[in-house]
């Protein structure tokens, strides 16, 4: 059964890959920043609406300029890589579970386990840092654990030249948190092996000349650099709102459709004293806690736990422990998974067929339960992917109004305005640079909200989102509501 699981959950992360138009805002920033990189040839630094944007290395700008290379600046190119680093992700994770359990179904429901977790398969079909940031962390650790049993320096070079790129990818941070998991490990297990001089030749060698970006951005932009580097690695440690508990809270959700089940695992690791789980538990504390502490929180600050979260969790539910918790758990997780897609097919109105979907996990139920929130998660996921997104696309006509633009301004020498609020996917879409925060000069088009501009007649009217659609359910409800939709128009302004 895992093995058909496995080959469906692949299929769907291709599925309508490209069905959706550029997500607002952060996915449109790697969208039109490739998009310039790719026109310009200028791949050092990121470009967004005419203005240098530096608060990502360019790492994921160079994998979506790849995707666009291969297959055209359109959503498919977009997201290809991402999607594949996400299935990639798998491979690894099955690896680092096997490496340590030597267990292969364990290490397969593992990897299933990563890949239908809501909120990386949400990051794996999206182009952003996220899943390649987490990748390279993952890999790292992966070489190193290998390097560290076989004594064997070749693979310790490659888990910190993986390093290198998580640092490429988004900054300190990609060596801050596997060089903190091994460190913490190495502590508690093995300290003997933190007095060896190759972890600090390498890491004088290696670490300071991956940050190469950063020092050619600081003499090219240092004005620029400088505000950016401390909002985006300083100003977070200190900066929030978010109670410590607030992980805590999200992984119930983020990381359906094992949910709450992670915190069981971690107590059962505990009790049951499993050695060969120890570095998945530092691994997952390290990051869960440090991240906690951190004043700015955000759901995919976390994601670079999954991998061990998933690890404790399949060996866990696939243990011959604790089975009350396991089953009540596993039917509340599935039968609430269920409910979910029965309710979203009634109130958006969704094709009724789509309620198969909800019974295709009662049969596990009564089998094989510690299964069955994979196949209820599998299901959600698939009903998202064609139910959901097909009826939300209804609500998204960002390429209609920028090839709109495009026929009123084919040689692109108008400049063209928005007011009244900005949709950060136009640019793309609009092929061109979009002024915002300015009153429009004649000649020029301008994209407003009804009644924020007079100065001509829209001749052509669309309902647009003014709100981030990051806020996926928010977004989803609002469009059933009809919140946060306001009247935009086009006009020539002469």
């Amino acid at each position: 059964m895992l093995y058909l699981l496995l080959l469906i959950v692949v299929a769907n992360y291709y599925l309508n890959l490209g069905l959706s138009q550029v997500w607002m805002p952060n996915e449109s920033f790697y969208a039109e920043a490739s998009k310039n990189m790719i026109e310009t040839g200028d791949f050092l630094t990121p470009y967004y609406n005419g203005n240098v944007r530096l608060e990502k290395p360019p790492l994921t700008y160079w994998i979506v300029s790849l995707g666009y290379y291969l297959f055209g600046i359109n959503e498919w190119g977009l997201r290809f890589f991402h999607a594949t680093l996400g299935l990639l992700f798998g491979i690894i994770t099955f690896l680092l579970s096997y490496e340590q359990s030597k267990n292969y179904k364990v290490s397969l429901l593992s990897a299933l386990i990563l890949l239908t977790s809501f909120q990386f398969f949400a990051n794996a079909r999206y182009a952003s840092p996220e899943i390649p940031f987490t990748f390279f962390i993952a890999l790292s650790i992966y070489f190193w654990l290998k390097a560290y049993k076989k004594n064997h320096i070749p693979l310790l070079l490659l888990a910190f030249i993986c390093s290198t790129l998580a640092i490429l990818t988004k900054g300190p941070a990609g060596f801050v948190i596997p060089a903190g998991v091994v460190f913490s490990y190495l502590l508690i297990s093995d300290p003997k092996e933190l007095l060896k001089k190759r972890y600090y030749l390498l890491t004088l060698l290696l670490i300071p000349p991956s940050f190469w970006w950063h020092i050619f951005e600081f003499f090219s932009h240092k004005k620029e650099f400088l505000e950016v580097f401390y909002v985006e690695n300083l100003r977070r440690l200190y900066d929030g709102n978010d109670p410590f508990y607030f992980y805590l809270l999200d992984t119930a959700i983020s990381f359906m459709p094992y949910s709450f089940l992670v915190f069981f695992a971690l107590l059962w690791t505990f009790i049951k004293k499993k050695k060969e789980l120890t570095i998945f538990v530092v691994w997952f504390l390290l990051v869960f806690l440090v991240f906690s502490f951190i004043k700015s929180k955000i759901p995919v600050y976390v994601l670079p736990a999954y991998p061990a979260m998933a690890i404790l969790t399949a060996n866990f539910v696939l243990s011959s422990d604790w089975k009350s918790i396991i089953k009540y758990s596993s039917t509340f997780i599935a039968l609430l998974i269920s409910s979910a897609i029965l309710l979203t097919t009634f109130y958006f109105q969704l094709e009724p067929a789509y309620t198969v979907l909800a019974l295709l996990p009662l049969p596990f139920l009564l089998r094989n339960y510690a299964i069955a929130p994979l196949v209820a998660g599998t299901a959600f996921l698939i009903f998202v992917n064609t139910g959901v997104l097909n009826y939300i696309e209804g609500f998204r006509h960002y390429k209609e109004v920028g090839n709109f633009i495009k026929n009123l301004d084919p040689s692109n020498t108008l400049k063209t305005y928005q007011v009244g609020y900005f949709h950060h996917n136009l640019p793309f879409y609009a092929d061109r640079t979009i002024i915002r925060d300015r009153y429009p000069e004649k000649p020029s088009i301008v994209i407003f909200k009804i009644g924020s501009f007079e100065g001509c007649k829209p001749t052509k009217l669309w309902k647009l989102y003014t709100s981030s659609e990051s806020r996926f359910i928010t977004f989803l409800l609002d469009t059933k509501r009809g919140k946060r939709l306001e009247e935009f128009g086009v006009c020539l302004y002469n």
